[in-house]
């Protein structure tokens, strides 16, 4: 049984896979944004913040990971650099249990090797699919935690941050597009059917920087515009 917990800074994480700290801690950053870790209470989440010092002898920020979320993150890195980082927890896991027999040691190495490649396509596949096809309207939603999107786009209606066309499709506010949050869809493309009769898509960048940004802040929206003046449910 293990008994010591162990546990993976970004500065070490940049070290193995020779990436620039700055970008690590950026992608670590997003995933714990999109697992929902900008709440209260982030030790319960898998990770801290701490600071380093660098060879200027000035003091940064990183954060420490435990084992999940280290190789949560490391998912979305290719092969070599995946397998670099496994290794070194496996040595680390060593140094804090000694029990953890050197055959138990490979087996676990390949197996969790294994597991780590067998996400790798779902994670990649999700990445593509914000950079390049996008995320329908519901499926953003779901992902951001928003509770009833079609209430939330009649809500962005009556702000006049949204509208519906003559043909029934609903387009978003031009500011949307040019924030990069989405993409627009032309009334004759065929994804248009599939997609609810909305005339765009939701970027990576929608889904985290504006949808789960302000999840709370839309979920309160769409809850008070079911209220009448003096806060009683509209039937």
């Amino acid at each position: 049984m293990l008994t010591n917990t162990v546990t993976m800074t970004t500065v070490e994480i940049a070290e193995l896979t020779g990436k620039a700290h700055k970008n690590v801690l950026a992608d670590a950053r997003k995933v714990i944004e999109m697992i929902g870790g900008l709440k209260s209470q982030p030790s319960s989440l898998g990770y801290s913040e701490a600071t380093y010092t660098n060879k200027q002898n000035k003091e940064h920020p990183m954060l420490v990971l435990d084992k999940h979320l280290t190789f949560t993150l490391i998912t979305g890195y290719d092969t070599g650099l995946r397998h670099n980082v496994v290794g070194r927890w496996i040595e680390l896991e060593q140094v804090a249990n000694p029990a953890f027999a050197a055959q138990a040691i490979t087996e676990t190495l390949n197996e969790l090797q294994a597991r780590v490649n067998a996400m790798a396509p779902a994670y990649d596949e999700h990445v593509r699919k914000g950079r390049t096809v996008g995320y329908s309207w519901r499926e953003a939603c779901r992902l951001a935690d928003i509770d009833h999107p079609d209430k939330l786009l009649a809500v962005l209606v009556s702000l006049g941050r949204a509208r519906k066309t003559t043909q029934g499709h609903t387009q978003l506010h031009p500011d949307y597009e040019r924030d990069g949050f989405i993409k627009t869809l032309k009334p004759s493309n065929l994804v248009v059917s599939k997609n609810g009769g909305h005339l765009f898509k939701i970027t990576s960048k929608g889904l985290t920087e504006w949808l789960k940004a302000k999840a709370e802040e839309m979920n309160t929206a769409v809850a008070f515009a079911g209220v009448d003046r003096w806060g009683r449910p509209i039937k």
